[in-house]
């Protein structure tokens, strides 16, 4: 089963969450709070899932910045936000995100012909 970890910065208006399976390109993107029309191009090139995970996230109250790269999402807050919900709403959509990947890899597999 897919897992979710949560490393804790030195700084704490910084947090990273490590999936076990990679939810995006191989890249490393940056994304600021407003999202706007130049962010555009750059998620797609996240692919379908990871850019869904960018678009929830930054809906969360307080999440001022994104760094995603393909096994871990890191969040900077506004710091007169508090961690607990922004925790808790990022580990729903992480683990929704990673239910969407095992499924499309297990169609992947069901889609190979069998010997």
């Amino acid at each position: 089963m897919p897992q979710v970890v949560v490393y804790h910065h030195p700084n704490p208006q910084i947090k990273s969450f490590i999936t076990s399976i990679d939810i995006s390109a191989f890249k490393v993107e940056y994304f600021r709070n407003p999202l706007g029309e130049d962010s555009r191009e750059t998620l797609k090139g996240l692919g379908i899932i990871g850019e869904s995970v960018v678009k929830e996230i930054m809906t969360i109250p307080g999440v001022e910045e994104i760094y995603i790269k393909p096994n871990e999402v890191r969040l900077k807050k506004i710091p007169s936000f508090s961690w607990e919900k922004i925790n808790e709403k990022t580990i729903v959509i992480l683990n929704r995100a990673l239910r969407r990947k095992e499924m499309r890899i297990i169609k992947k597999d069901e889609s190979k012909p069998r010997l």
